[in-house]
């Protein structure tokens, strides 16, 4: 029996701080290269790989590898302009329907996001959300490594939830979604918010694929 609802909070809006490539007001691409500019400020000499990416996640990750206080100085300065950001984000269609549907079965939702934990607490707070989330499980950690697709969030959200991964499954629009729910033993359920998402999820394992959240919401009626 489904217990567990649980959420990637990039579907849950459109163009925001909750997803890794499109940010509200602030282009991905933008908010890589202020991180950029700030470690290398900094005195930080940054690896091709973080020099050449869009994705501001990516140049996090690559934080990791130069030392303790630049890593934290990322980390510190994408919390900024993911909450930045979070501010003039849009909910996705269906969002709220599907997690008061949820609910309304008895079903614990949960989010689970590689963004922090202050950029989704936001977001929710501002869209009178709060109410419909048990738990948030999201960066708070200056480890990259520990962001999907590592299960350690979705580990982190089941633990305190007290449920077992065959009784959940995550919503979430990224290949990384997919791969985090598989080594979590959760089923994976793809959004595909892009047509050339189908392909990628489907070929990442997804169980279900949706191209509509208001469809997964209808649903849970």
């Amino acid at each position: 029996m489904l217990r567990v609802f649980a959420f990637s909070a990039s579907h849950l809006s459109t163009s925001s701080a909750l997803r890794s490539r499109s940010f509200a007001g602030l282009p991905a691409p933008t908010v890589a290269a202020r991180l950029r500019a700030t470690l290398e400020a900094a005195g930080a000499r940054l690896s091709p790989e973080a020099l050449a990416t869009d994705d501001p996640l990516e140049v996090f990750r690559s934080s990791a590898a130069l030392g303790d206080d630049l890593n934290q100085l990322a980390l510190r300065t994408l919390m900024e302009l993911e909450m930045k950001a979070a501010g003039t984000a849009r909910l996705t269609p269906g969002a709220t329907d599907l997690m008061q549907r949820a609910r309304g079965k008895g079903m614990s939702v949960g989010i689970v996001s590689n963004n922090s934990v202050a950029a989704v607490t936001t977001f929710l707070d501002r869209e009178g959300l709060s109410g419909q989330a048990d738990y948030i499980s999201a960066r708070s950690a200056a480890d990259p490594a520990l962001m999907k697709p590592n299960p350690h969030l979705l580990h982190q959200a089941l633990r305190h939830l007290s449920a077992d991964p065959s009784s959940a499954l995550l919503v979430g629009d990224s290949v990384t979604d997919v791969e985090a729910s598989k080594l979590a033993g959760v089923v994976a359920v793809g959004y595909a918010n892009k047509p050339v998402k189908v392909a990628r999820l489907g070929a990442a394992g997804a169980a279900l694929i949706v191209t509509s959240i208001e469809d997964l919401a209808n649903a849970l009626t």
